[in-house]
């Protein structure tokens, strides 16, 4: 029987001379030469197999390199339960989770649910078994596809996040908690500085389920899911924000 990981015997030629590895490509045994073929392409694709936890650490490395920034941005939330006005704010962010926002009209709310800020891997590398579901397109990229259970304020939450295979870029994470609203939040990229990538766009879909007792058509649209876009624009990266500016005013 041949080892998985060891070349059948008839591969292991001597390469020593023109005429025998003429004679391997040419072969006077054919099959042979196709049985070695597919013992290297399979050794290969062992080689390069990457874990759902690989996958996860190195989309993760776009967020470790960046230790906070400034951005402009525009928000808008559709929703049919109420009217939310365009919103242009700007966001300063510095790890691992400090969040400020500003408005020049003095009002400035980013909802916390629809917000895409900061490292949005950071709960599901947590997660105590991760499991890599399948290949799918998504934005027009290909992505992997990722699947795990994870414990956040009390909750447990199941998520499942797509990753680019390019350039290991988040392009939609859903997170669906035991309780509470589920989201699921695509992601646009850009590069800044020739150096980092952040979110262009963001726009997430709120859903929150009924209460208790309640149907899904009880309470008319208010069930109905709300959507949070976010442009960002004008990002400055790694200036060194202060503490100071996150602190309650």
């Amino acid at each position: 029987m041949i080892s998985r990981n060891v070349a059948p015997a008839s591969c292991r030629l001597s390469w020593r001379s023109k005429s025998a590895r003429w004679s391997w490509l040419t072969g006077g045994d054919a099959g042979a030469t196709f049985a070695c073929l597919l013992v290297i392409f399979a050794l290969a694709s062992q080689a390069n197999a990457m874990s759902a936890k690989d996958i996860l650490k190195k989309a993760g490395q776009h967020y470790e390199v960046i230790q906070d920034y400034t951005a402009d941005a525009k928000v808008t939330v559709e929703s049919p339960s109420m009217h939310v006005p365009e919103m242009s704010i700007k966001i300063y962010y510095k790890k691992p989770d400090k969040l400020h926002v500003e408005s020049k009209d003095g009002f400035a709310v980013l909802p916390k649910q629809g917000a895409v800020v900061g490292n949005p891997l950071k709960y599901l590398m947590t997660a105590s078994e991760l499991t890599l579901d399948r290949s799918e397109r998504m934005l027009g990229d290909d992505c992997y596809v990722i699947k795990g259970t994870f414990q956040r304020e009390g909750r447990e939450v199941q998520s499942t996040v797509w990753v680019e295979k390019k350039n290991f870029l988040v392009r939609q994470i859903a997170t669906n908690p035991e309780w509470g609203p589920s989201v699921k939040a695509k992601l646009w990229y850009t590069r800044v500085g020739l150096k980092y990538w952040l979110p262009s766009m963001t726009s997430a879909r709120v859903s929150i389920p009924p209460l208790p007792g309640e149907t899904p058509d009880s309470k008319g649209g208010d069930n109905e899911p709300t959507t949070v876009n976010i442009k960002f624009e004008k990002y400055r990266v790694n200036t060194g924000l202060s503490d100071k500016i996150f602190k309650n005013k």
